[in-house]
């Protein structure tokens, strides 16, 4: 479970963790539990953050943000920015590479299997990975 500190209806700290909850009250003694107890969170304004899973996207570089409130439960949040061209053509490369084999292997379908074959596969593998 992950957590939050909530002032005044925001986000104070996060992720909130029970090490910070015992180091910004130091004078209180909290069982190793506190965090899973719901009185203790309230009692100091720790709230769950319900999760949700990270958004895949070949096109677009994923962050995490504050959580939000919706309808009254605190929300993690992903933000998502588009991928510029350099970061695409990269992905795209390196993607390509991976599939393509080491030099060796390359050589070794070559030979096993012809040269207009491993075009083919060239051809295929820059078609799924065009470049932008």
């Amino acid at each position: 479970m992950i957590y939050a500190k909530i002032e005044n209806g925001a986000v104070a700290a996060y992720p909130y963790t029970f090490d910070r909850l015992r180091k910004d009250n130091p004078n209180i003694s909290f069982p190793k539990t506190s965090m899973e107890e719901e009185q203790i969170r309230s009692d100091y304004g720790v709230v769950e953050v319900s999760e949700v899973d990270i958004p895949r996207s070949e096109t677009h570089n994923v962050s995490e943000g504050s959580p939000v409130n919706v309808g009254g439960t605190w929300t993690q949040v992903w933000n998502q920015t588009q991928k510029v061209a350099e970061e695409l053509n990269k992905q795209a490369r390196d993607n390509r590479l991976r599939d393509y084999g080491s030099f060796e292997e390359q050589i070794e379908f070559i030979t096993e299997q012809g040269l207009e074959a491993w075009q083919a596969n060239v051809a295929e593998i820059k078609l799924r990975y065009p470049k932008p």
